[in-house]
């Protein structure tokens, strides 16, 4: 008996070795690519990091190693997209509707969630005053600042996408990921805006965490 659990525990270590080198490799090309403003490319190897997510043969300490690897990578993409948007180059919208033709369900929703919470972010974010356009470029980045963001309907469309995913331990962390990258921009004020209330706040965080436990 004790030989089988040294075996398994063997093989759920090359596993989570071999996923954790496969994130390693694709989270420096993808930070290379955003680097050298490629960030199209960088969000191809993006994807293929967060392919490694959609494994089922890791136990839930183990994918949880792997989430971490993930989610520490991620950080530096959302950076990379804040700066494209108000630069002009990437609008976060486009880019969030371009995600979601992604071949494979879990690395589409990571990458709709990383999206969606650096778009929601620049609708918290206090907007600086206005200065004179210098040109195009000035008249580009200020008209991203003032933009209205739709906060809810980004909220409501990410609550409703992630019921795709229904596995335990993909969807329990899946689930998570939207906690963690949401609660610092989720909207407080009151009014019925595209900025969306505490009352759509409250229906997010409610919903998200009955729909982990029901997983």
């Amino acid at each position: 008996m004790s030989h089988v659990f040294t075996s398994s525990r063997d093989e759920q270590a090359k596993l989570l070795d071999d996923a954790l080198q496969a994130v390693k490799v694709q989270a420096f090309q993808m930070k290379r690519c955003v680097d050298n403003d490629r960030l199209m490319d960088g969000l191809k190897h993006c994807s293929t990091m967060l392919n490694e997510l959609r494994t089922s043969s890791l136990t839930p300490k183990n994918y949880y190693e792997l989430y971490l690897a993930t989610f520490d990578a991620m950080q530096y993409l959302i950076g990379a997209l804040r700066v494209a948007h108000l630069s002009g180059r990437n609008h976060l919208a486009d880019l969030y509707e371009l995600v979601q033709y992604a071949g494979n369900i879990v690395p589409r929703l990571y990458l709709m969630i990383t999206i969606g919470s650096a778009y929601m972010s620049l609708g918290s974010a206090p907007s600086d005053k206005r200065r004179p356009s210098d040109g195009p470029q000035d008249s580009e980045k200020d008209d991203a600042a003032d933009e209205v963001v739709p906060v809810r309907e980004i909220m409501m469309d990410m609550l409703e996408m992630t019921r795709g995913v229904q596995h335990p331990t993909r969807g329990l962390f899946l689930r998570y990921y939207l906690g963690q990258m949401t609660k610092d921009y989720l909207p407080l004020c009151g009014g019925d805006g595209p900025g969306g209330n505490l009352e759509d706040s409250t229906h997010f965080i409610l919903t998200n965490f009955v729909e982990m436990n029901k997983l």
